[in-house]
Formats: C-alpha cells, structure tokens, sequence
C-alpha cells in the first residue's frame, strides 16, 4: 500500500497544520480536503487511506463519510478509513457508517505516535479485515482459551478486567464484545451499562458469558439485554459456531 493518505479537515488549525507536517515528516504524502463531497470526488488518484479529523459540522462529515464508506464497498483496493474525534463525534459517525467499514477511530487529544505507527504498520503488512472480537473475563486461562479457539477466524483481543475493557475500546473498534458476566471490582452487568452509556460504544453486540445455567442467573443476564448469551461450559466447537452463527446473522 502506497503511503498517501488524503486528510479530511473542514478547518486548517495549527493543530491540523502540525499533524500534517508530522505526516510528511514520516514519508506520507497527505491530499488535505475539506469534508465536501464534490471536492473530493475531483480529486485525481484518490489515496486509499483516509485519515477524517471529527470536528465542526456533523451534517457535511455525515456526507463525507457516506461517500468513503461507498469508495470503500467497491472493493477494488484495499482502502482504509481512520477517524479522529472525541466520543460523541465518533458516536455520530457511526450512524453513518459502521465499525465494519472503519480501521481504527482515534479519540482526543491525539498522539501522532500512535497514529503513525498504526498506519506504519498496515502499509508494511497490511490489513485484516476479519472480525475483530474483544473477550473480556478475569480468568486468564480462559482467555487464553477463548483466543485459540477464535483466532483461526477472527481478531481476538483480550482485556482481564472491566476497566481494562473500557480502556481498550476508547481507542480501539471491535464487532463483538464476549464479556463474563460475574467479574470482581466492576461486574459484566456494570461494563455493559458503561458501553452502552458511551455513544461511541453503545452499539458494540456484546453476548454475555456465564457459567451457570440456572434459571435465576440466566433470568438476570437475559434482564439486562445482551445480543445473547453463551455458556462456558460450551464444547470448544459449539461456541465457536455460536460465534459464526451471530456474525451470519448481522
């Protein structure tokens, strides 16, 4: 992949200028466009990496957004979309395009660093674009378990407390949360209500995972309203399938 990014800002602030220069100075060619799509669509060999700074008028970024998402469906080139905000203007882009059509949203204030070597990093190797699923659970055998039986098919990451979660996911997209419902300091049922309280996270699936199957458990976890939920009990083969089963039917 080329190392051409075409930058969306509809202001040119020092700020924008600085990461501009800090673009170039790690050997990208940066394309700086304001979030119209007339203007965009002009340009002549569009880069495949759009880098979108999240601020000033919702309306034309919706726009924006919807037209990279189609340049994206073709599906002629490996091209990627990164956006930069704060949570709720992150929250608000993804009413206009999914997780599934984003690389990674930065949240700010931003650290080039960061960016850069994100960016480093797919122009090197490439991107994945399996489903990336966070397994979240204190039990770190578990996690470990749970990591090898998806990674054949999916992205696994893996955070060992509800905080580590919360964390992760303010800098990081993921299709599917696996979040233990009994954890120690902030539960499964507290994590949940934080991710859906965040608009840049509310509409993450998360499926619930438990190990009892009691009526009163399964009561409380079907209470709170998960996508679904799993039993780790499960034979390896079933939960994976189950796993399969959610993504073929979103």
């Amino acid at each position: 992949m080329d190392k051409r990014i075409l930058f969306v800002s509809e202001k040119q602030t020092f700020l924008i200028k600085t990461m501009v220069k800090s673009l170039n100075e790690a050997g990208y060619e940066v394309v700086i466009a304001e979030p119209d799509v007339v203007e965009i669509d002009l340009i002549k060999n569009l880069p495949d990496i759009y880098l979108v700074y999240l601020e000033g008028d919702a309306k034309l970024f919706s726009d924006t957004l919807k037209y990279l998402k189609g340049k994206i469906a073709e599906g002629e080139t490996s091209r990627l979309l990164y956006l930069i905000g704060n949570e709720n203007e992150i929250g608000t882009a993804l009413e206009s395009v999914s997780r599934t059509f984003i690389a990674t949203s930065f949240v700010r204030p931003v650290n080039m660093k960061e960016i850069i070597n994100a960016l480093d990093d797919v122009v090197l190797h490439g991107f994945s674009r399996k489903k990336r699923i966070l397994v979240v659970d204190d039990d770190p055998l578990l996690l470990r378990t749970m990591k090898n039986w998806l990674s054949a098919d999916y992205d696994v990451y893996m955070a060992n407390s509800g905080m580590n979660a919360i964390s992760f996911l303010a800098q990081n997209n993921v299709d599917l949360i696996l979040l233990d419902y009994e954890m120690p300091v902030a539960s499964g049922l507290q994590v949940f209500e934080m991710i859906r309280s965040e608009k840049a996270t509310a509409h993450i699936p998360v499926i619930f995972l438990t190990a009892k199957d009691d009526k009163e458990t399964v009561m409380k976890v079907l209470s709170a309203k998960p996508e679904k939920y799993l039993l780790k009990t499960m034979a390896p083969e079933a939960l994976v399938k189950s796993v399969h089963d959610f993504f073929s039917g979103n």
